[in-house]
């Protein structure tokens, strides 16, 4: 073979790569696009039965009334006058109120977990925001 015939095979053999190349693409863009009008066919979902089965469920704070509390302060004074007890749970302002459902971390498990880091200058608080996360 001649160098003229080995280039001239090289070229046909390019233009013929090239070619198979587009047509691919040109076969992909049409699937794409089957695949994409596909996927916009809207579809009629029924929530009738899940909608009449719904209760909702009222959440809210056990809050003792302001008598309740007032009647509290008076049997506690008259209590602390007569004999000396440490209070069972700590000391809160009247309108201090727990906070619900929050699912967090405790104050107090992440202060202990930055003091470790101040102390140590290491800490594994990845862990710790890892297990806010998985709380929700």
């Amino acid at each position: 073979m001649q160098y003229g015939q080995i280039v001239f095979l090289l070229f046909i053999a390019f233009l013929f790569y090239y070619a198979v190349l587009i047509v691919l693409d040109i076969q992909k863009a049409k699937m794409a696009q089957a695949a994409e009008q596909e996927s916009h066919s809207e579809e009629e979902i029924d929530i009738s039965d899940e909608a009449r089965s719904f209760k909702p469920v009222r959440i809210e704070r056990d809050e003792p009334s302001r008598q309740q509390t007032e009647d509290k302060d008076e049997d506690s004074s008259d209590d602390s006058t007569n004999k000396e007890e440490p209070p069972e749970k700590p000391y809160h302002h009247p309108r201090y109120r727990e906070a619900i459902m929050t699912d967090g971390i405790l104050v107090d498990n992440l202060i202990e977990e930055i003091n470790r880091m101040a102390e140590t200058g290491t800490s594994d608080l990845g862990v710790v925001i890892f297990n806010c996360e998985n709380a929700k």
